[in-house]
């Protein structure tokens, strides 16, 4: 190729590589898209208990749902097996254990509320040796 067309070819190299880039490489989502106020339980309403790990549900599903403003979920990793560690700062924020769904062994679920029906679905289950709270409900 003569060295005076490289400028030409170089460009449409670049323009094709920076056009298969831009299409291919996204931006990592917000791996925290779930919570609103970070460091607070349930979108402000109490401080986060130091030692929880704030997550979020990979679910494409529960993703639409939080943003568009249907729903929301927070999920907390707490370290070993500490299936109502949150229910306190629930409880004392004026959430009330309104029925016992499910209560094992390795498994805790509750519906709570300030009034019926349940405003909240608090649950608990094994991450390795931890323990993974799941709280979700209407926004």
């Amino acid at each position: 190729m003569p060295a005076n067309n490289w400028p030409v070819w170089g460009g449409a190299v670049l323009v094709t590589v920076l056009g298969i880039a831009a299409l291919t490489v996204r931006p990592a989502p917000d791996a925290l898209y779930c919570i609103e106020q970070r460091g607070t339980l349930w979108n402000g309403l109490t401080p986060l208990l130091e030692g929880l790990e704030p997550r979020c549900p990979t679910s494409a599903t529960y993703r639409q749902e939080v943003q568009s403003g249907q729903s929301r979920v927070e999920q907390y990793v707490a370290q070993g097996w500490q299936p109502q560690v949150l229910m306190a700062p629930l409880k004392r924020a004026g959430y009330v254990l309104l029925e016992d769904e499910t209560s094992g062994a390795r498994h805790y679920s509750v519906f709570m509320g300030r009034t019926t029906p349940a405003e909240l679905y608090y649950t608990a289950v094994p991450d390795g040796p931890n323990t993974l709270i799941t709280i979700s409900g209407s926004k």
